[in-house]
């Protein structure tokens, strides 16, 4: 075989050099458009194309040569120019033959139709490395880049873990306005965070990252905030260096979160906050010590009656209760019937409904006592589950309010008791771990309910929901407007994602303004001075037993915070008169001054109605809190103030005084 002249002339060569420069770049910003709209099906049809190209190409190349003996055998000379297109990927083999062949066989078209084909394979495979492959080298890079504004104005939210918790809390955040604030989501793949080497998985991970992108950009409404892929913590040094960062644990999975809590730890004394979400506090203690106190634990059954009690005060039990009114109509202060109450479901979330219901349905009767609670529960694991409860609740283990039974929703044994019931029954809470179950069964007890003729005016039904799907939607509001009268819904559902996870009621944030109005008005009552924050750090300055005074503030920050959130129920049991009368009410107690107010009478009274309700809720939260009566110890949650208003003294019933002036305020 003899090289010939090769007949194609120069202007030729550069105008094809100078369409195929101007298509390598459109190739390139085409392939860039595709990734970026996620077209991944685009991609791999390019890929197929550019594939066969090659191949073809190669195929008649070897078909030319007679080096080769093909023997009439076309699917082996397919397979070999299948592997040698596959090759043109990497520009390893065949490419100064190929081309060899095409100048000794006189074939100018065939040559060009190779270069071409073979530079957009380059081009490929250019854009595929750069932009798939190192998710690592650009997430660093992006921590580099940053990493020096970490300590700037604006707040820093990094997530470790995606989840539906993750994407609720983001998408709360994102609709603050704090455009100097960064968000970021850091995605373990694996339960092994970090890959020291790039492999296989991390390549077909990579492959999906951009449309994980697209898809949370669309999940959370907003492109504000950067992916990055599993961190050892050290390169997020300056974010958890910054005082105004917060660090969020919120898989499921407790363990998980418990690794990579050890993980943050292991950067020592950190001033970032922290918020872990768990189940099992016990196992976290130990952690605490190591990272300062900057753990924030919370957990989604807390967080749906926190929710309730600050953001849906209409379905406090005081709405559904028989308040006692004079012949003006105006409420006098006290209930004329009781507060019967029914839980399905005694898991985490049915125990904080059980404190939830003992606290908010204490009310007072006419002759200044507790009007008589009831509140059912049932559980098929009632043996056990009560056992563990009552274990950490020791007041309540003889409490005649509270019943038990492990009758099983839907059997017959349960279906008497609900029937022999439901005249008296006010409020329903549905609190299993299955959100269908919850709303199936709050649909069955309200047309039981109605069946049996039962007032629904004043009556409500709960179902935990923890994620809100349109269909469960649909069938809540079919059977409120089938049943419920004046428009005002019977079953309502509770505890979901787009509503618990909330920068406010995760944090406290909107609450202690609230809450310290209270704390500011005990302050006024025993002539004392300081701030919410100074008392903390008194509290905290005796390094004795950190854990201990760490209690004792929490009990006492709590016991401002449900002042706060029981400020509607006195407010539904106080007349315009009585709030206005409340002002009169001094802050200071004089010494020998025996009345709180000058003149006694139906306003007098109905203020220690009110009083007489505040000192009964304090007592009933410290008693659902686990706390027993004795010689104050934190530790052992032993506690003085577990006594009735007549036994408490003077200074001690001006307090309760003073709570219900600052609620009416």
């Amino acid at each position: 075989m003899h090289a010939a002249q090769f007949p194609v002339s120069t202007p030729m060569m550069i105008l094809w050099a100078v369409l195929l420069l101007a298509g390598v770049f459109l190739f390139i910003h085409f392939l860039n458009l595709q990734l970026r709209k996620n077209r991944r099906n685009v991609i791999l049809a390019v890929f197929g194309l550019l594939l066969i190209g090659g191949a073809a190409v190669h195929v008649v190349m070897l078909s030319l040569s007679t080096h080769t003996a093909t023997d009439g055998n076309w699917i082996q000379l397919c397979l070999i120019s299948l592997v040698a297109g596959l090759e043109m990927f990497v520009g390893r083999t065949f490419i100064f033959d190929d081309i060899y062949a095409a100048v000794v066989f006189h074939m100018p078209g065939l040559l060009l139709a190779y270069l071409t084909i073979f530079t957009l394979i380059l081009c490929f495979s250019f854009v595929m490395v750069f932009q798939i492959l190192p998710r690592k080298f650009r997430d660093r890079i992006w921590l580099r880049t940053h990493g020096k504004k970490a300590a700037e104005a604006g707040k820093n939210h990094i997530f470790l873990g995606i989840n539906p918790q993750t994407k609720a809390l983001a998408r709360s955040i994102l609709k603050e306005d704090d455009r100097d604030g960064r968000l970021i989501l850091i995605d373990f793949p694996d339960r092994e965070q970090v890959h020291k080497e790039i492999s296989l998985g991390d390549v077909l991970s990579n492959l999906m990252s951009r449309r994980k992108e697209k898809t949370l950009e669309e999940e959370l409404g907003s492109d504000r905030f950067v992916l990055l892929k599993g961190l050892q913590t050290a390169r997020l040094a300056p974010w958890l260096n910054n005082p105004r960062t917060s660090i969020y644990l919120l898989s499921e999975d407790e363990d998980e979160n418990m690794e990579r809590l050890e993980m943050i730890s292991g950067a020592g004394d950190i001033p970032a906050k922290i918020f872990c979400l768990v189940d099992r506090k016990n196992g976290f203690n130990g952690l605490y010590s190591g990272l300062q106190n900057r753990i924030r634990l919370i957990d989604t059954h807390y967080l749906a009656f926190q929710d309730i009690k600050f953001n849906r005060p209409d379905l406090h039990p005081v709405h559904f209760v028989d308040i006692a009114r004079g012949k003006d109509g105006c409420p006098l202060g006290y209930v004329k019937d009781g507060f019967h109450a029914m839980i399905v479901g005694f898991g985490e979330t049915g125990q904080e409904a059980l404190g939830f219901l003992y606290e908010f349905g204490t009310f007072v009767g006419k002759d200044r006592n507790r009007i008589p609670l009831s509140i059912s529960v049932y559980d098929p694991d009632m043996d056990l589950r009560k056992g563990q409860y009552l274990g950490t609740h020791p007041g309540l283990r003889d409490d005649p309010s509270l019943k038990w039974s492990d009758a099983k929703v839907g059997s017959e044994r349960f279906w008497e008791d609900f029937v022999r019931d439901i005249r008296d029954i006010n409020y329903i809470i549905v609190a299993t771990n299955s959100d269908s179950f919850n709303i199936e069964t709050a649909v069955s007890l309200l047309q039981s309910a109605a069946r049996e003729g039962k007032d629904l005016s004043e009556f409500v039904i709960l179902a935990r929901e923890k994620a809100p799907s349109e269909a469960s939607r649909s069938i809540l509001d079919y059977y409120n407007r089938s049943y419920c009268p004046n428009g005002r819904p019977v079953i309502c559902s509770f505890g979901g994602w787009d509503r618990i996870w909330q920068p406010d009621v995760i944090s406290g944030k909107g609450l202690k303004e609230q809450a310290s109005r209270f704390f500011d008005a005990y302050q006024r009552a025993t002539g004392q001075s300081g701030s919410w924050d100074e008392r903390r750090d008194a509290l905290m300055a005796d390094p004795a037993n950190r854990l201990r005074n760490n209690m004792e503030l929490m009990r006492k920050q709590g016991h401002e915070l449900e002042c706060c959130a029981h400020v509607h129920t006195k407010l539904q049991l106080a007349s315009p008169e009585v709030r206005e009368a409340a002002r009169l009410i001094p802050d200071i107690l004089e010494p020998g001054q025996t009345e709180l107010y000058p003149e006694r009478g139906k306003i007098y009274d109905s203020l220690e109605y009110l009083a007489i309700g505040e000192n009964l809720r304090k007592c009933a939260s410290l008693l659902v809190s686990g706390y027993r009566k004795g010689e104050k110890d934190e530790l052992r949650q032993r506690t003085l103030n577990l006594r009735s208003y007549e036994e408490n003294g003077e200074l001690y019933r001006h307090f309760d005084w003073i709570t219900v002036k600052t609620s009416l305020l």
